[in-house]
């Protein structure tokens, strides 16, 4: 993979969504001097590592102050160690603790193939960016348990990515 432009055509997201989320993420989340750029060229130019797996720090259970490393894996069709094609479920913060009902401010979210990658900003002192594309899911209800079943319904949400079939 050697940029953006060809994350877009191998993972079946639009450019225009990959884009639009960068950008959208980049404002709201990084500090002014670490956004990466809003040209949409500059960015679509932008050279792309892919990964098959990405290391995300989880709070121990009972212990705020340490850390466990979780892999999430994402192999889209490849075959991986004479292992199956793996694009594994997450947990994304999507809110505050109160939003979500009982899921207390997440959301599940399937890893869309080949979906993990590392973005190399030479804009920004050749930072690097981990990304990760995912499909979400929503939560009915506004994240109340159902009075039928005691759990919660998330149906895959329609609108989140822009997804066009792979090319070739």
């Amino acid at each position: 993979m050697s940029n953006v432009l060809d994350f877009g055509k191998v993972s079946g997201v639009s450019l225009e969504s990959i884009s639009r989320e960068l950008i959208s993420y980049s404002r709201h989340k990084l500090p002014t001097e670490r956004q990466l750029p809003e040209n949409h060229e500059i960015l679509q130019s932008l050279p792309v590592e892919i990964l098959t797996q990405l290391g995300i720090p989880v709070v121990a259970f009972q212990e705020r102050e340490v850390y466990n490393i979780e892999r999430a894996r994402c192999t889209g069709a490849l075959d991986i160690r004479n292992q199956e094609s793996r694009n594994e479920w997450v947990w994304v913060q999507g809110g505050s603790e109160q939003s979500y009902g009982a899921l207390r401010g997440r959301l599940p979210a399937k890893l869309v193939p080949v979906a993990l990658c590392n973005i190399m900003d030479y804009t920004s002192e050749n930072a690097v960016r981990q990304v990760a594309a995912v499909r979400m899911l929503s939560a009915v209800n506004s994240g109340c348990p159902s009075d039928i079943h005691g759990l919660v319904t998330v149906p895959m949400r329609e609108d989140v990515l822009g997804t066009e079939p792979p090319e070739g």
